[in-house]
């Protein structure tokens, strides 16, 4: 990989000394990592794959020796587990510290995920939030949000909001939620090791555009935000335009109080630079991951209850304002003069077992079923609807016939890979 020239200049006066072991780490393989789903199992064996060592900063982190092909990986496509950098895992921590504050003021909390998109980070969250969170995971863009949409129901959390909206939209409702992630949108100088893309785009002027659109959102985030509330905000991207100085916005232009975390030192997360704020900063030739910057912020001010307008709910309230595309989980769907049970509603982390019946499949008939081909269960299965289990853990219905089971598995989900 060639760096731009302008890039390893700015980044020789952000490190000094250091930037010799920065651009060296460049040079070398990105880690892999996954994150399992806390609600669905804890035991990072049931994946099958072996070699596994801890994250330090998340309990349900595990990096892998080498990267193997995820995709034909049945569990993955059951929510048990996300494929996820570990710098990113650090959300499930932030979480984690905290819901306790959060509590201290609201009995049940509302969170806003505002740039969600593909999901990672809102996992993260739900890993760390209590039964009965509401989330509100939105992203921008329409096609992420598809993406985002699948692998928030794959996840299976019931108290999900999944919308497709400007963040301004969410301006409008006013201060609503106790806790908002910020993932914004940058110039991806972090994913370097990893994505092509993100060195051919690289510019100065980049990073201009993304600051400002940053400060926008961030705006808008602030006026969603409860007083008393938490802020997370976060970039995948080293320079200081929109990491520590869009931290400084928020503290002397917005009034905000910045948070330290007291993570324990030999995690070996890096400080802000130039800041007296404090910051997180995940560099790869610190940490194992890439590329990160992080903070979380109070707003000031006195806690008050959420107020909604009588006789509309939550959900409700939201269609004020934004697109919403999936409003919980849909537990079943008209086929016909049926009403058919959904693959959703087995994904659920509410699923309890034997609801339907079920049918363990090995790891072949499991990907024929993520393929969307028909597939013929063991001759003592019930005709009817059936759950089609792998490893104990639900992949989703069909019809079974007898002779042949009825794929009911969204087409739209199907993986292509042979």
């Amino acid at each position: 990989m060639t760096l731009p020239e302008n890039f390893i200049n700015q980044m020789r006066n952000l490190l000094g000394e250091d930037c010799d072991s920065f651009l060296a780490a460049m040079n070398q393989p990105p880690s892999v990592s996954i994150k399992l789903n806390r609600r669905k199992s804890n035991n990072p064996d049931i994946c099958g794959y072996e070699g596994l060592t801890p994250v330090k900063w998340c309990q349900s982190g595990y990096y892998l020796p080498e990267r193997p092909v995820f995709t034909l990986n049945p569990l993955i496509h059951a929510g048990v587990f996300y494929v996820q950098d570990a710098s990113s895992m650090i959300y499930e921590a932030v979480t984690e510290k905290i819901v306790p504050m959060a509590l201290d003021t609201a009995n049940l909390l509302r969170v806003l995920d505002l740039c969600a998109a593909p999901g990672g980070k809102t996992t993260s969250m739900i890993n760390a939030l209590p039964d009965g969170t509401t989330i509100v995971a939105n992203e921008f863009v329409s096609n992420r949000a598809t993406v985002l949409k699948e692998n928030l129901m794959k996840w299976g959390y019931p108290d999900i909001i999944v919308t497709n909206s400007p963040t301004a939209r969410f301006a409008a409702l006013g201060e609503l939620f106790d806790i908002i992630a910020v993932d914004a949108p940058c110039s991806g100088e972090g994913m370097m090791r990893k994505e092509d893309v993100a060195v051919s785009q690289w510019g100065e002027g980049l990073q201009k555009q993304c600051a400002s659109l940053q400060r926008e959102i961030l705006a808008d985030a602030f006026e969603a935000l409860k007083p008393g509330g938490f802020l997370i905000y976060s970039t995948c991207t080293f320079n200081r335009l929109e990491n520590e100085e869009n931290v400084g916005y928020l503290v002397e232009e917005l009034g905000m109080v910045p948070l330290d975390m007291n993570f324990p030192e030999d995690w070996g997360i890096g400080k802000g630079i130039d800041t007296p704020y404090p910051c997180l900063r995940f560099m790869p030739h610190i940490t194992r991951g890439e590329g990160l910057f992080l903070c979380v912020l109070r707003k000031e001010g006195d806690y008050m209850p959420a107020r909604t307008r009588r006789g509309k709910s939550f959900s409700q309230l939201i269609a004020d304002k934004a697109k919403i595309i999936a409003d919980g989980i849909p537990m079943t769907t008209t086929k016909g003069r049926d009403q058919v049970p959904t693959t959703e509603s087995v994904l659920s982390c509410d699923y309890r077992k034997w609801t339907l019946p079920e049918a363990e499949v090995d790891e072949q008939t499991a990907l024929s079923y993520l393929r969307h081909e028909a597939i013929q269960l063991n001759p003592e299965i019930p005709k009817g609807y059936v759950v089609v289990m792998y490893k104990d853990h639900p992949l989703g219905i069909v019809k079974n016939l007898g002779n042949r089971a009825n794929n009911l598995y969204p087409a739209q989900w199907r993986i292509r890979m042979k």
